[in-house]
């Protein structure tokens, strides 16, 4: 009978998606921190750019908009290449409940 059992368990069409969704769910977290991760460089470089002292006589709103849409192109090459720990960070952050609240629900089972 536990032949029958573990072979149910093997096909299982529930337990299959669940596992898919959980590796897709972590590897969709991952993506969505670089991508913030990303937008906090941007608004870094955004900031750096804005302290300007003074303009000078050619700078026009095209070279704004340049500038902007270079920083944008920066701050996904640096969060893809370098390790700030921010998305590390998040990842950690928002993965944590489900281990928690395993731990917690089996803490209690032993007590």
């Amino acid at each position: 009978m536990e032949v029958f059992n573990n072979i149910k368990k093997q096909f299982d069409i529930s337990q299959i998606i669940n596992k898919e969704n959980t590796n897709n769910s972590n590897r969709d977290l991952e993506e969505v921190a670089q991508e913030f991760e990303s937008l906090f460089i941007n608004e870094m470089l955004k900031r750096a750019h804005s302290a300007k002292l003074a303009k000078t006589i050619l700078t026009s709103d095209a070279e704004d908009t340049y500038t902007s849409l270079l920083n944008q192109e920066r701050s996904k090459i640096l969060a893809k290449n370098h390790n700030f720990g921010i998305a590390e960070a998040l990842v950690k952050q928002f993965s944590r409940p489900t281990r928690s609240s395993e731990y917690s629900f089996n803490k209690q089972q032993k007590e």
